[in-house]
């Protein structure tokens, strides 16, 4: 779907030609630089959207997995609600 080799221009070409860049980043993600340093991508909302929704599982994951690693015991939920005096609808 996307061509994720990102096309690189410089700040100053970017606001010169904001709407070519506009139009490119909606094909694969543009990096723009600054005096030679990367300050910013654009890219579509889309791709966007995906890239976040894929690090937050991947943040999920590894908090899972840090939580499964935990030795500290477990309670389980029923056990907590009944010490609790709280019913469970089962």
């Amino acid at each position: 779907m996307y061509n994720l080799a990102m096309s690189e221009i410089t700040a100053t070409e970017a606001r010169q030609r904001w709407a070519e860049t506009l139009d490119a980043a909606k094909r694969s993600p543009v990096r723009i630089t600054s005096h030679g340093r990367e300050v910013a991508v654009v890219m579509s909302v889309d791709l966007a959207d995906r890239a976040l929704a894929a690090l937050e599982d991947a943040e999920d994951v590894a908090a899972a997995e840090a939580a499964l690693a935990d030795p500290t015991p477990r309670v389980s939920l029923a056990d907590l609600a009944r010490e609790l005096g709280i019913p469970l609808d089962e």
